[in-house]
């Protein structure tokens, strides 16, 4: 399977990314000084592990880490998700001042049921 973006309202879930248009290793490394972003693409393409930059909806850099290790059992995939933000989950985040103010809390709170829903669509039972 691809990469692939999942919309969750205020909150969206993209690939990761370490190249010259977005870097996302400044914000790993406040989460996971060892996570790399080569390895986690590798990861995907043999489905032991998704990941995903977790952003909010005007913006393009990453506020969390969410990351689905995967096991194969005899009844399809299965994963555990976990997601993490990048920094202090009480910062508040930038945005137009007509919309609500949001965290980086928020972000990982929020994006749980779109990725949840994600995994059930695509048949990957959640085990905790």
């Amino acid at each position: 399977m691809e990469p692939t973006d999942i919309n969750g309202g205020r909150f969206y879930a993209r690939p990761l990314h370490n190249d010259d248009r977005i870097d996302d290793t400044p914000a790993i490394r406040l989460i996971d000084a060892h996570f790399d972003v080569d390895e986690a693409h590798h990861r995907w393409h043999d489905n032991s592990m998704y990941s995903w930059a977790v952003c909010e909806q005007t913006n393009i850099d990453m506020i969390a880490l969410a990351v689905l290790h995967l096991t194969t059992t005899e009844h399809g995939l299965s994963g555990i998700l976990d997601i993490a933000p990048a920094g202090d989950p009480a910062r508040e985040l930038p945005n137009d001042p007509i919309l609500d103010q949001k965290t980086v809390g928020d972000g990982v709170h929020e994006i749980r049921g779109p990725i949840e829903r994600w995994c059930a669509a695509h048949g990957i039972t959640l085990t905790r």
